[in-house]
């Protein structure tokens, strides 16, 4: 079994039943760089793309939108993400999910100045009780990844910004899952039906961290 099979069936676990994935497990792309990000970025793609085939896609463009997302093509949610050495995407039909987020890191925590201002005063006493019980896993880096992972989600279907500190993460390090809550995000209250909670999960592969958010169709939506 290949490394991109391992982290895209780590990946697809944290995911329902529906939704197509693709993993690019190389340790050569990326480096840090502004040309290793544009590699980066053009393997993720590539990634996207391998998802939509599984959907029965063809070759498709993905084009950036105004606020930097990917655009699917129409009827389908997705989401992408690339870090150094781990490139991934998800793509679903919208009668198998609203919208979906999915996010890659290294392994590794942030800088204290960095989670000084991305996490309020309980999410970093968490991330101190997870670190004392669980020291392999860089707990502010999935806590990190689960906030990206929830933006990607959210925009798509608001086209509003939310502040880091406007979305506050819990993560149960035992069953491997994140839950979110947006409790503050420009013009949101002008969206009666933005979503304002989110369930997912996290995992590690190598060196990695991957988590994924889903949002579900309404309740009474006709089956995919």
């Amino acid at each position: 079994m290949t490394a991109d099979t391992n982290a895209a069936n780590a990946l697809r676990t944290l995911f329902p039943p529906g939704v197509a994935v693709a993993c690019s497990f190389d340790p050569a792309v990326g480096d840090g760089s502004d040309s290793g990000r544009s590699a980066e970025s053009r393997a993720a793609r590539v990634c996207a793309r391998q998802a939509l085939a599984r959907l029965g896609h063809g070759r498709v463009d993905i084009p950036t939108g105004y606020g930097g997302q990917p655009i699917w093509p129409h009827g389908l949610a997705g989401s992408l993400s690339h870090c150094p050495g781990l490139q991934a995407a998800a793509v679903a039909s919208v009668r198998v999910v609203r919208s979906i987020g999915v996010d890659v890191e290294l392994n590794r925590p942030l800088r204290g100045a960095v989670a000084e201002t991305v996490f309020s005063e309980s999410e970093r006493k968490s991330i101190l009780r997870l670190a004392s019980r669980h020291t392999s896993v860089a707990w502010s880096a999935v806590m990190w990844s689960a906030k990206e992972s929830v933006f990607k989600a959210w925009y798509p279907l608001t086209h509003r910004w939310i502040d880091f500190t406007g979305c506050e993460v819990t993560i149960d390090p035992d069953r491997g899952t994140v839950s979110a809550s947006v409790t503050r995000a420009r013009g949101a209250e002008k969206i009666p039906d933005a979503p304002l909670t989110f369930g997912g999960g996290w995992t590690t592969v190598g060196h990695h961290i991957l988590t994924a958010v889903t949002v579900p169709l309404p309740q009474g939506a006709p089956p995919a």
